[in-house]
């Protein structure tokens, strides 16, 4: 054989002999661990072939849970030096064979119905699994088994038939004990051990006991310890073999290390009392063995029920209390769980001057278009994804925390300067700028984030949260996927704004904006074709307010549908009377937001108005920005493609600011644009800006599409529009805006 095959050779069995380790590890620990338990047990024997308590069956059951059923021929083995040693007098070697095949089976289908139908956490952490744990391996199978080997045993003659109820109870009830004192508490060790469990899901234990200090904790341990082994004593020392009258003292320590310690706690505790009264009973166990082994298995199986039932209840309030300071969907803390720690931190801060603390208010941008477009798992993800990221860029001792929607908000304690909250929100644009693979898509979103430092007296909880989102706020305002400081004039300005949004609010409440209409003009004979309704808004304390300023406000504040059904009735009516009184060839522009089209009933709602009215649908025309293709969503885009197969006219306004770009619009009948007054008004003297409306002349007349200049303002503007070769515009030089009391046919 050639050096390489012995090479080959020699690594097999290398690994074999490696691989063969651990279970040779298992099994020697098993059989030693047993056969001195089996030793033991031989000692205290109410008959013939039948233990008090039964502790080698415990084993059985752990070496299933824990190391699989593949370990079952290990207990066929156990039957040799059981039967060799430790057999009672008047049995056979030979019986013991059948013995140890029923147990073996019988533990077997135990083990399996608990791990492949219960489905049992072996650990036994919940009460689920401690119910289902006691119910089949001490109770059902230790019956099941009693009834099977006291058949046989009775059958081969040590036992005798009319003692056959009596027997099998004492052997179930050793059997039960047996499992019930001992197998718990090796399971509950094995938490210890998460290696015994690759892949299973290590959770945190609950908290066991009130938090006390460690003296107290310390004198409690020892006065329960104290109170058991007395209570104990007592029902099982003074009385000979123990009294079923007694045993309730010990329920009395029983219940305080349940109430006090759990199930854990309990399983030792019920350990401690079984071992204590068979020692106690010793030599007397004979004389009134069912009475102690009744007393024994009812003790324990309670206990262990009790223990497991207030482990429970504890588990199952400390998770309401998680659920109600935690965020269901990423883990992180919640507003309320954010604001105690804000306000811890803030107590500290007050007695550390030099320790200050920060708050970074997080808004993911475009969020709403991952939702519309992927669907809103494909955001959750995108959630989870983002808390992830950004736990990862803050110290351990920080919070991080959703506030809700796509909202995040991060506490910072223990900083010097603000330079160190902005290297973090640096940090966290990094983080977050990087593309995340969702739904198999790579998706790219930004973030907004507000921070504000804590000065000195300046340290309430809920003014700081409020301090960071309006800086926030600012940032999102200023484009996006940056980071804003807060200062006492972002304050203000937060202020002036929301008194803004009230007043707004009001006035489209009691209807009392106005609507102003300036004509569009055909520029070769200057005749008007068209009309375009504008919304005024004059508030008693401010004054006129340019729409350039209440508009996103009512975008932002959900007035913008309201405000704009009231623009299109209006329009609708004077232009109707309008065309009654000087009947031509015009059409009404209303400017509508991608915001109103994204309500399914819009378009039904236009041809309403117009049917009222008695006006046809290509008599009106809606003018949309370009960012109804890029953040309408599909609803927005549905609603339009229903208005232009009505016969409404659709024009894109402000062409030219955005991408200006036709391409997203293929599909939908536009039927012009409008070229933005920005535009226009560098018209003179801009070679470049002459260059760019000729293009989009050029560009739209290649398509078929109507373009309008607005915001015409001189005559110089005017000239150079026609000589370019513009037919259609608007602007101040041509008509101002006017109310509809002076136009012809609307008094």
């Amino acid at each position: 054989m050639s050096a390489g095959a012995e090479d080959v050779r020699g690594r097999r069995v290398s690994d074999l002999a490696r691989a063969a380790r651990y279970p040779l590890l298992v099994v020697i620990v098993y059989v030693a661990a047993w056969t001195a338990l089996d030793a033991i047990s031989s000692i205290y024997q109410a008959n013939s072939g039948v233990s008090v308590w039964y502790p080698p069956a415990a084993l059985d059951f752990v070496l299933l849970l824990v190391f699989g059923l593949r370990y079952a021929p290990v207990l066929l083995l156990m039957g040799v030096p059981h039967g060799l040693f430790f057999r009672s007098p008047g049995q056979s070697v030979w019986l013991t064979i059948p013995l140890d095949v029923t147990t073996t089976a019988i533990a077997m289908v135990a083990a399996s119905v608990l791990l492949r139908h219960a489905r049992i956490d072996p650990r036994l952490l919940t009460q689920r699994d401690a119910s289902w744990f006691l119910w089949v391996a001490c109770v059902g199978a230790p019956f099941l088994l009693a009834i099977l080997q006291v058949v046989q045993l009775t059958a081969a003659g040590p036992l005798r038939w009319p003692d056959f109820a009596t027997n099998a109870i004492g052997f179930w009830s050793g059997t039960a004990t047996g499992v019930g004192m001992l197998a718990p508490v090796l399971l509950i060790l094995t938490r210890r051990l998460p290696r015994l469990y690759p892949g299973w899901h290590q959770p945190p234990e609950p908290p066991l006991s009130i938090a006390a200090p460690a003296r107290h904790r310390l004198f409690e341990l020892t006065a329960q310890a104290l109170l058991l082994l007395g209570a104990t004593w007592v029902a099982y020392g003074r009385q000979q073999g123990g009294s079923l009258d007694l045993t309730y003292l010990v329920f009395i320590p029983l219940i305080w290390i349940a109430v006090r310690g759990g199930f854990a706690r309990v399983t030792v505790a019920l350990l401690t009392a079984n071992i204590l009264a068979v020692s106690l009973v010793g030599t007397a166990v004979r004389a009134s063995a069912l009475t102690l082994q009744l007393g024994l298995v009812a003790l324990t199986l309670s206990g262990l029920m009790l223990g497991a039932l207030i482990t429970q209840r504890r588990a199952d309030a400390a998770q309401a209390h998680h659920d109600a300071l935690h965020d269901p969907l990423t883990g992180l803390a919640n507003r309320t769980l954010l604001l105690d720690r804000l306000n811890h931190a803030a107590q500290r801060a007050q007695r550390h001057p030099d320790d200050r603390l920060a708050v970074l208010y997080l808004d993911l941008d475009h969020f709403k278009s991952v939702n519309d477009t992927l669907g809103h798992d494909a955001g959750d993800e995108l959630l989870i994804e983002t808390a992830q990221r950004l736990q990862g860029q803050v110290r351990p001792g920080d919070a991080v925390a959703r506030l809700g929607g796509d909202e995040f908000a991060i506490l910072l304690e223990e900083i010097t300067e603000v330079t160190e909250a902005i290297e973090v929100a640096e940090r966290l644009l990094g983080a977050l700028g990087s593309p995340h693979t969702i739904a198999e898509h790579d998706v790219v979103v930004g973030a907004s984030i507000g921070i504000t430092v804590a000065e000195a007296g300046q340290h309430e909880p809920a003014a700081l949260l409020r301090n960071a989102d309006i800086a926030m706020q600012r940032a999102k305002d200023q484009g996006r996927n940056r980071y804003q400081i807060f200062s006492e004039a972002l304050h203000d300005q937060a202020v002036d704004a929301m008194e803004l949004r009230n007043a707004l609010h009001n006035a489209v409440s009691e209807e009392l904006l106005t609507v102003v209409y300036q004509p569009i003009y055909r520029l070769p004979d200057r005749r008007v074709v068209g009309m375009e309704a504008l919304a005024r808004w004059t508030d008693p304390d401010r004054g006129e307010i340019p729409p350039s300023t209440f508009i996103p406000v009512a975008e932002q504040a959900g007035l913008i549908r309201p405000l704009g059904h009231q623009v299109l009735a209006r329009g609708c009516d004077h232009f109707a009377r309008w065309q009654a009184d000087s009947p031509m060839p015009r059409r009404l522009s209303v400017n509508v937001s991608y915001r109103q089209l994204q309500d399914s009933g819009f378009a039904e709602e236009a041809l309403d108005i117009l049917n009222e009215c008695g006006l046809s649908a290509d008599q009106l025309s809606f003018e949309v920005l370009e960012n109804v293709w890029s953040e309408g969503g599909a609803t927005a885009l549905a609603t339009l493609r229903q208005l232009t197969a009505a016969g409404i006219h659709v024009v894109i306004d402000d062409f030219g600011t955005g991408f200006s770009s036709l391409a997203g619009v293929r599909g939908f009948a536009v039927q012009g644009i409008k070229i933005d007054r920005s535009l226009v008004g560098q018209l003179v003297g801009d070679v470049a800006t002459v260059a760019i409306v000729e293009a989009i002349l050029a560009m739209a007349n290649s398509l078929g599409l109507e373009v309008t200049a607005e915001g015409v303002e001189t005559v110089a503007q005017l000239e150079v529009l026609q000589a370019l070769g513009c037919t259609r515009a608007q602007g101040h030089y041509l008509h101002l805006p006017v109310p509809a009391s002076q136009l012809p046919g609307t008094q």
